[in-house]
């Protein structure tokens, strides 16, 4: 009994796609984008407050109603910005700040510039007093590289 080529073909593309579904996870990945919902995703994969703080933000937009306002965000790790969370060209530029994976000893000698409106774990939402900015150079180079 011969068997059509084209038979063998489709079952060896059948048994190719079931290889590569197992290898990446595509069966628990359709469980977890259906039983997560997409908040929940975006905290599990980018973190609370560690690494780049997605929770956190999240949280004191919703809490402050900051939602209008860009607010730069200071990561103390090396890893991409995640301004990206809130920004957006129709918002205006904000008075406050996030810092995240920041010691409460890294902030001591900068305390009397700004007011820290609320802290949990190492993130903190801060406000700058009398239009003092962050971005001072000398500063920035002082808190990144020697705090």
């Amino acid at each position: 009994m011969k068997i059509n080529k084209k038979k063998i073909n489709s079952f060896f593309f059948l048994i190719l796609i079931l290889i590569f579904s197992i290898k990446f996870n595509f069966f628990l990945n359709i469980y977890v984008i259906l039983k997560n919902s997409s908040e929940t995703r975006l905290v599990s994969n980018y973190g609370y407050c560690n690494p780049l703080g997605y929770g956190f933000i999240k949280e004191m937009n919703e809490k402050y109603d900051l939602n209008y306002y860009n607010i730069n965000t200071r990561n103390r790790i090396i890893s991409p910005s995640s301004n990206i969370f809130n920004f957006s060209y129709d918002n205006e530029k904000s008075p406050y700040e996030i810092l995240i994976n920041f010691k409460s000893n890294n902030l001591d000698n900068i305390k009397n510039k700004f007011e820290i409106i609320e802290n949990k774990e190492e993130c903190y939402l801060i406000k700058y007093l009398d239009g003092w900015n962050f971005k001072h150079p000398i500063l920035n180079y002082i808190l990144f590289n020697f705090i």
